[in-house]
């Protein structure tokens, strides 16, 4: 829930980064907008001015030209016209001479004669955009026109209409204006190429981070579904179409024995043994495209059997479309164990108490028949040969009743009498009681038991009787020549310190469909057994609070394995 919580909010602070991210951009590019088309208006402006400057220089350089040649060469039309041709080149459109009330007393073009040119600053040089009689912009720069009359050689009485007069120099502007627009047009390429490589800029850096933040977002849920996966406590498995492993999980590796990375990218069928009537179950579920949901066992080599609750699913494309198979697996073992666990303790707490019940009214009857059968048998005569009948009926009786006295101490809940002993030492002991029978049956007992298992506090006599009880059982179990194993070391129970006692046969085994009834009193295998001497270890075990369990397999042995408390039961 905790994981789930922190991807939310992760997801919900995502959104409004983004939001942000997408205003920056607009501000910037509005900012970039202005600074732009501020640099490019101021730009254009210059190069305007810097034409204008040129314009005016370059007329004012030509009226200069023109007027030292002299009122001589200027009060000639015709060599007017010819210096007019000559600074064409240079975009003089015409050349007037006009009065201090601006009419034009002398001109290049016919046209303008007479006409009339307002001068806003008299005896000063003025400066006028106009148009010519083609249309054309035109700068007039309209220069006093002054004549030193000491100096020149002229006639009065033409020098003296052209006293106070004006040289007016009309400049062509359209060539200024084609530089001007093409000034203009490389200017805003210019900025516009930069414009659009910041855009261009600021879109790879969005674009950068954004796929940084996908990635990053990727990786965050990649790593969210890999530790919710790897804490789950059911194993998972996926494959592809082809029953290729792709997800395999701790809980499947703690299962099936195997490390991911010896199942991951390979078949299913070759790698796990999760068959069902000898084919994979994801392969089996693939083909027929149906789920499988139901209880397998699991035996392998080197595992302990384990019963598995399997429940699988199609994984599904974008198109709907199935790509492959997942299945949640638990282990139920320790579930259906504790469920037989339970089972077990209601059966034999009912059995417990009929045969008390049984027992108790057996019993009167047994003593009087055994003390009648005694009185007979004690009337007759040496010699007489029912005395051997009667004595097979005492024999029986006794049997009989050594059973109800089992019986009733299988029934008895007994208070334990804790005292500190060794256990190794005890073990030692109950061996070489069985030194001679084991002999003839060429037994041989291997025994490892650990020096760290020192003291037991425990119930001294009810452990000698789990230990010969099983150990006689081993020995049954073994027809000729065998071994049992005897080990004992240190270990938890419910996380106290508790020692493990562990005693393997190679005998002929338990049947599978026995497995469960062997604690129940009153079942055996044995033609002579009487089914109480592991009910009683059972029992025994139990009210030291520790627990007994046994693994066997027919033909090949038994291993019962016993953890008892170290400070004994309370």
């Amino acid at each position: 829930m905790r994981l789930k919580k922190d991807k939310n909010q992760k997801l919900s602070k995502s959104i409004p980064f983004r939001e942000r991210n997408i205003v920056l951009a607009l501000i910037i590019i509005l900012l970039l907008t202005l600074l732009l088309g501020s640099l490019t208006y101021k730009e254009v402006q210059r190069e305007r001015y810097y034409l204008w400057e040129l314009a005016r220089s370059e007329g004012l350089n030509i009226a200069f030209s023109i007027q030292t040649l002299g009122p001589k060469f200027i009060l000639n039309e015709n060599v007017l016209k010819e210096i007019l041709l000559l600074l064409k080149k240079e975009g003089v459109s015409y050349i007037d001479i006009c009065n201090d009330k601006g009419l034009i007393l002398i001109s290049t073009e016919e046209e303008r004669w007479k006409n009339a040119i307002q001068i806003s600053t008299p005896g000063k040089i003025n400066f006028i955009s106009t148009k010519d009689k083609n249309g054309n912009r035109v700068l007039q720069v309209i220069k006093p026109f002054n004549v030193d009359i000491n100096r020149q050689l002229l006639d009065i009485w033409k020098i003296l209409p052209i006293r106070n007069s004006y040289l007016v120099v009309g400049v062509n502007l359209e060539g200024y204006y084609v530089r001007l627009n093409q000034t203009r047009r490389r200017i805003i390429l210019n900025y516009s190429i930069i414009m659009a490589l910041v855009l261009l800029g600021i879109y790879v850096i969005f674009k950068l981070q954004e796929t940084y933040i996908v990635k990053k977002t990727l990786n965050e849920m990649k790593v969210y579904t890999s530790k919710l996966l790897e804490t789950m406590d059911n194993a998972v498995i996926s494959v592809d179409n082809n029953g290729i492993i792709k997800t395999f999980n701790r809980k499947s590796e703690e299962i099936f024995g195997k490390k991911k990375e010896e199942v991951l990218n390979k078949d299913c069928q070759e790698t796990l043994n999760l068959n069902i009537e000898g084919e994979c179950i994801f392969k089996k579920c693939l083909l027929e495209r149906k789920n499988f949901d139901q209880e397998i066992i699991l035996e392998e080599k080197g595992l302990n059997k384990k019963i598995l609750d399997v429940n699988t699913s199609f994984l599904t494309g974008e198109l709907g479309d199935i790509t492959g198979m997942v299945a949640v697996i638990r282990n139920v073992t320790e579930i259906k164990d504790l469920n037989e666990e339970v089972a077990r303790h209601k059966r034999l707490a009912a059995l417990g108490k009929l045969s008390a019940g049984i027992a108790h009214e057996i019993r009167n009857p047994l003593s009087s028949i055994r003390g009648l059968a005694q009185f007979v048998y004690n009337s007759f005569s040496k010699t007489d040969e029912r005395k051997e009948d009667l004595n097979t009926i005492i024999q029986e009786v006794d049997r009989l009743n050594k059973l109800v006295v089992q019986v009733l101490d299988y029934a008895k809940l007994k208070e334990l009498n804790l005292t500190s002993f060794s256990l190794n030492h005890l073990i030692n002991k109950i061996v070489e009681l069985f030194k001679q029978e084991i002999k003839s049956k060429q037994i041989r007992f291997y025994l490892e038991l650990s020096p760290e298992v020192s003291l037991i506090e425990a119930d001294e006599d009810q452990i000698r009787q789990i230990l010969m009880n099983v150990v006689i059982n081993a020995i049954q179990a073994i027809p000729k020549r065998g071994e049992i194993k005897i080990k004992t070391e240190k270990s938890l129970l419910r996380g106290e310190p508790a020692v493990k006692l562990v005693i393997d046969d190679n005998g002929i085994g338990i049947a599978e469909k026995d497995l469960n009834q062997i604690f129940d009193p009153f079942f055996s295998t044995k033609e002579q057994g009487s089914g109480l001497g592991l009910s009683i270890v059972y029992k025994l075990v139990e009210g030291h609070q520790g627990e007994i369990k046994v693994e066997s397999k027919e033909g090949k042995g038994t291993k019962f394995i016993i953890f008892l408390p170290q400070k004994g039961g309370k």
